[in-house]
């Protein structure tokens, strides 16, 4: 676990978890991760972030993420995406995700997309919600926190889009995921109700 905040790795330590801390000029999750990163002593080819808010990844899309990104030599970044439910249509805590036809991101964002004129939900339209997870080519890690931040990154606060708008590909996995992250105080209870019933607490 990386982190700035001695509260959260006490707890981390608690239940037998390695603990990096990093600075906290960490500005987003990626930076994190290439802190934490120079300060082990072992060489990774791949990086994997699973953001806190997501305590229900399953290891199968951990494995997913990692084998697109090998497959892919002209992607230094992947990450997942599920179906979007339509009542988080219009949730700015759940971003969505559109992608070429070869799997590569276009664009992440808080808002709906795509978005049509009559400015309602399609029911037909297969909407997509990018998960918290992703994996970075180690050699890119390093690279990113010395990327200035740009514009739509700064508009959207969503760091992968200082990937897109740098030019570089991100490959994207659909996954058949129920997505419960914990992006505000009223999921935590959701998520420990659903932790109980998979007798993971």
């Amino acid at each position: 676990v990386a982190t700035d905040d001695e509260k959260i790795a006490e707890c981390c330590r608690g239940f037998g978890a390695d603990v990096v801390m990093t600075s906290e000029s960490c500005r987003n999750g990626t930076e994190r991760c290439n802190e934490a990163l120079q300060k082990l002593d072992k060489k990774y080819d791949v990086v994997v972030n699973i953001q806190g808010d997501e305590p229900l990844i399953e290891p199968e899309i951990i494995d997913g993420i990692v084998k697109s990104l090998q497959a892919t030599p002209d992607a230094v970044f992947s990450t997942a995406v599920t179906s979007l439910k339509p009542e988080d249509a219009f949730d700015p805590n759940r971003v969505k995700c559109v992608v070429d036809n070869q799997g590569y991101a276009i664009y992440f964002s808080r808002g709906l997309i795509p978005y049509n004129k009559s400015g309602k939900v399609n029911p037909q339209f297969p909407y997509l919600l990018h998960l918290g997870i992703q994996s970075y080519d180690a050699k890119f890690l390093k690279i990113y926190p010395e990327l200035q931040p740009t514009p739509l990154q700064l508009e959207e606060d969503l760091e992968q889009l200082k990937v897109l708008e740098n030019g570089y590909k991100m490959k994207v996995i659909k996954v058949d995921h129920e997505a419960h992250g914990v992006d505000i105080p009223e999921d935590v209870e959701k998520i420990e109700t659903l932790m109980r019933e998979q007798n993971l607490s």
